[in-house]
């Protein structure tokens, strides 16, 4: 995973999202992503965890959708996940001003979620008071799809892996 970081050129326009399995291993992992991010300008995200977050020198958190209620701090940028509508009153909850709705289109990573489609994202899209980042199925063919649908962030390896 740090091999895939180090092979990645340097931009301020890319973040990261540091997940573990195991939490007692997050405020390592993050420590150790955090060091090569900084060497190539990327933002750094703790998941769930804002007190690694803040402990391990990181930009901000992402929330899972099972994420309800946390401590904020205002030194950091908070974003999370969104799946469906009823996902909006947990936006406001965190107070979020960034949510990556997934997955937009079929995905080989969950087979088991159904596709938002272009539809539900253009609603979406309009019912967030936020900014919208897109994860999900999302490649070179399908790309172009997600123009002028109010979209300020793109997620996903499909996007770099994909042929």
């Amino acid at each position: 995973e740090t091999s895939f970081l180090k092979s990645l050129p340097s931009t301020k326009n890319l973040g990261v999202v540091v997940r573990t399995k195991k939490k007692k291993h997050l405020y390592n992992k993050t420590k150790q992503v955090e060091k090569i991010c900084r060497l190539k300008g990327f933002k750094v995200f703790v998941s769930a965890n804002p007190q690694i977050a803040m402990s391990a020198g990181a930009d901000g958190v992402h929330f899972p959708q099972e994420c309800r209620k946390t401590r904020l701090y205002n030194s950091l940028s908070y974003s999370c996940s969104f799946h469906k509508f009823s996902d909006l009153r947990r936006t406001i909850d965190l107070k979020i001003k960034k949510v990556f709705i997934s997955p937009i289109f079929k995905t080989a990573s969950s087979n088991s979620k159904k596709p938002i489609g272009l539809t539900r994202l253009l609603f979406l899209s309009r019912s967030l008071k936020c900014e919208i980042g897109v994860l999900g199925g999302i490649n070179k063919k399908n790309i172009n799809t997600l123009r002028k649908k109010n979209i300020s962030h793109i997620g996903g390896l499909s996007i770099f892996f994909s042929n």
